[in-house]
């Protein structure tokens, strides 16, 4: 039986599509970019296969984030996918809570049917907003939909407060960047007020969604391409929360942002990423799949991450030693505050 190991999550990335180019995401670099020259839907057969293989060899994460670098909704097959989740996490214990990501452009009535429940499986929505005004909405995410959003999203809290649905439990989320720090008082004013005015406890958090079932406006550090862009995204998140009055639970935002000595990355144990395309790699940053490790279409995933080159690559990994993985050699985060954490007892559970 694969260990289970607190903080694994598995990313399935439904699709690579998007309504947004949001100017931290890959999207907004369009064909350019690798990761979206082609873009689809992952077979909804490909994820019922990928949750089977899970079962039947009793592997168990944390979380399961059907999301990458695409929005959800906009799946043809979304609902029915999401059941299947909701069931693999409820029956088989594969995960023990589900987290999707959204910008709710595509939030609409049949969505949020689909969306509220009360299911025994705890569930998080992260509404991914950014903003506080349409004109600062346009610039972060590209597109001019914030009038859409907002309408999406206060039916969605008005639907929550009628039916008194458990699920999902919303997240506000705004990414903290030079270019929309001044709204961040705006945007969770907004927010506790739409909660409070319908009977949804609500609070405020930064870089760590708190435990609980109350709704949250969450404040994230922007996760930065390289270490100079960090260290002004660091500044950037450690002064508005500080203008708020918001703790910072961890030093993500504190110096130093590189250190000496590669860390231990944690993604070599706790968190695949499969494509909508079955492409398997080791972290969300390998969005060139430069790590590619294979394809669900052909191995099973239990096969692939639980295998022979994985097993190699943990061993050097735990020696801070990343060769052999492209993604990794370039990669800062193992040196920096940012990096997953994992423990010498988690690691060793593995050997």
């Amino acid at each position: 039986m694969p260990p289970r190991l607190a903080g694994s999550y598995l990313v399935l990335e439904t699709t690579n599509q998007c309504s947004l180019a949001c100017v931290h995401c890959t999207v907004a670099e369009g064909p350019a970019h690798p990761h979206h020259q082609q873009v689809g839907f992952m077979p909804e057969a490909l994820l019922h296969a990928v949750l089977a293989d899970l079962a039947a060899c009793n592997a168990r994460f944390d979380a399961l984030i059907p999301f990458w670098l695409g929005e959800p909704l906009l799946h043809p097959a979304f609902g029915t996918m999401y059941q299947a989740c909701l069931r693999a996490g409820v029956e088989a214990g594969t995960f023990g809570r589900l987290e999707l990501h959204t910008n709710a452009t595509h939030l609409g009535r049949d969505r949020v049917r689909v969306a509220l429940n009360s299911a025994p499986l705890p569930q998080t929505w992260h509404f991914s907003l950014d903003a506080a005004t349409a004109e600062t909405y346009r610039q972060v995410k590209g597109r001019d939909q914030f009038a859409v959003v907002e309408t999406n999203l206060l039916t969605f809290l008005d639907e929550q407060a009628r039916t008194g649905a458990r699920w999902p439990r919303p997240v506000f989320q705004f990414i903290v960047g030079e270019n929309n720090a001044h709204e961040a008082a705006a945007f969770a004013a907004r927010w506790e007020a739409a909660c409070r005015s319908r009977g949804i406890p609500v609070r405020t958090a930064a870089q760590d969604v708190p435990p609980g079932s109350d709704a949250i406006v969450y404040f994230r550090q922007l996760d930065a391409p390289d270490a100079a862009a960090q260290v002004r995204a660091n500044r950037a998140m450690r002064d508005t929360m500080a203008a708020l009055g918001v703790p910072l639970p961890r030093p993500h935002a504190t110096p130093p942002v590189v250190q000496e000595e590669p860390g231990v990355c944690g993604c070599f144990w706790k968190s695949p990423v499969v494509g909508w395309d079955g492409r398997v790699t080791t972290c969300v940053r390998d969005n060139r799949f430069e790590n590619l490790l294979g394809n669900v279409h052909s191995s099973p995933l239990s096969a692939i991450w639980w295998g022979e080159r994985m097993r190699r690559g943990r061993e050097a990994a735990a020696r801070g030693n990343y060769a052999g993985f492209a993604a990794c050699t370039g990669c800062y985060i193992p040196r920096s505050a940012n990096y997953t954490d994992i423990l010498p007892e988690e690691i060793r559970a593995w050997a």
